[in-house]
């Protein structure tokens, strides 16, 4: 029995990185693509998983000391008659948390909104009611522990829920910590120190722990589309891309199925109007889709199918100048694009890339090279701001210089290249 070997997993002796799998996957065809990037995906959320496991145990010694932190209060100067109340806001916390951390468990790490929802309730409703049993005391927060355990449970949630979710329910966790602060100052008798130490110890895990997850999540984003814009780099001068391969095998599919019919004889010739109509779209959306793609090179694909570069990134190559580039000289092209919209902090600048028109070389020694520019144009970041790496990367392109004009900048970088290579 042979074994049989996924699309785009490595080869024996072959480099197991994420850019040789999707090159690998590309040659295949779209279909090995979208695999490989559910497989991508899948090992994301393992990642994740890990980072679900760490907050849980984290937030479980947070929840054992906010516990621990009520019973004492309870025992020594827990406001008359507040126990009873306040065991039931525990009570809707351990639900909550225990309850929270199963139910991640049966859904392989992810929560349902519903699920969010209810343990969102359950915390608002133990807040409010141990809020209520201290109520009147002078510093509320200095009575209150199941902020411990409300953060503890948020905590506990960063791997299931998306950073966002969890960004706003620590929001409004703040809120309430800061109207219990500001009831202890206007009581007179504020204690800043235990005071700002037990709302730091309830609030900061929690957020801390969003933030790191969100963090996390756009580094794995980023690079997953670094490695996909990268594995464009060996394509021929001419071809098209994934999304374009997937038009074009559906197509391929619907003519192949009236094809079918009638060889077979479950459709009648002629074709009946709509049929004949179906056959006729799907010729012309074929015949659109041929022309469309005659001129899209590497970079065509390279932006088009990125989910960073695609929203800020224009290119006019009418003539597919892009395609003559050799491999170090797309590399370096590729990199100082990525260097200038990717990894900008602050502002997300937009880009215009502008190829041609190609010229050749006057020089009679040189009389079998063409040389093109290369202009890009970026806008809303400062020069100053710019990676320095973009120069070394541009440098593998050709010559370049610069142009400052109001907020924007451009770079014209010139590329001579081979005649008889270009066109190849």
């Amino acid at each position: 029995m042979s074994d049989a070997t996924a699309p785009g997993a490595p080869l024996p002796g072959e480099d197991p990185t994420v850019l040789s799998r999707l090159v690998r996957a590309r040659q295949i065809g779209p279909r090995a693509v979208s695999a490989l990037k559910d497989d991508l995906a899948k090992d994301s959320r393992l990642g994740y998983g890990y980072l679900g496991i760490g907050a849980v145990a984290v937030g479980s010694f947070l929840f054992l000391r906010g516990l621990a932190a009520f019973v004492l209060d309870a025992v020594s100067e827990s406001p008359a008659g507040s126990t009873p109340l306040r065991v039931i806001a525990w009570a809707l916390l351990a639900i909550a948390f225990v309850g929270s951390a199963l139910l991640a468990r049966r859904h392989h790490g992810r929560h349902p909104a519903l699920v969010f929802s209810a343990a969102m309730v359950l915390l608002a409703l133990a807040l409010l009611i141990e809020t209520i049993a201290v109520l009147g005391t002078p510093q509320p927060i200095l009575h209150s522990s199941t902020i411990y355990g409300v953060g503890a449970t948020l905590l506990a949630l960063v791997g299931s829920r998306p950073a966002r979710e969890l960004l706003l329910a620590n929001g409004a966790f703040a809120v309430v910590i800061a109207a219990m602060l500001a009831s202890g100052i206007a009581s007179g008798s504020f204690e800043s120190g235990p005071s700002m130490q037990r709302a730091a110890a309830a609030l900061l895990p929690p957020l801390i722990g969003a933030v790191v997850v969100r963090g996390f999540g756009t580094l794995v984003q980023l690079e997953l589309d670094r490695s996909a814009v990268e594995s464009t780099l060996l394509a021929p001068r001419f071809a098209f891309g994934m999304r374009a391969s997937d038009e074009l095998a559906r197509l391929d599919l619907d003519a192949e199925r009236i094809l079918d019919g009638v060889a077979s004889g479950s459709i009648h010739l002629p074709l009946d109007p709509k049929l004949a109509a179906d056959a006729s779209s799907i010729a012309t959306e074929l015949r659109l889709l041929l022309v469309a793609g005659r001129h899209d090179t590497w970079l065509h694909h390279a932006i088009e199918e990125s989910e960073v570069l695609g929203p800020v990134v224009t290119l006019t190559d009418p003539q597919g100048l892009a395609g003559f580039l050799e491999a170090s000289e797309r590399e370096g092209l590729l990199s100082a694009v990525w260097l200038l919209v990717a990894e900008s902090v602050r502002v997300q600048p937009t880009l215009q890339i502008v190829i041609g028109p190609r010229n050749v070389e006057a020089d009679a020694t040189a009389a079998s090279r063409i040389g093109f520019p290369v202009a890009l144009t970026v806008d809303g970041v400062p020069r100053r701001r710019i990676d320095p790496a973009v120069w070394p990367a541009l440098d593998r392109v050709g010559d370049h210089s610069e142009m400052i004009a109001g907020g924007s900048m451009t770079i014209v970088t010139t590329v001579r290249t081979v005649a008889q290579q270009a066109a190849g």
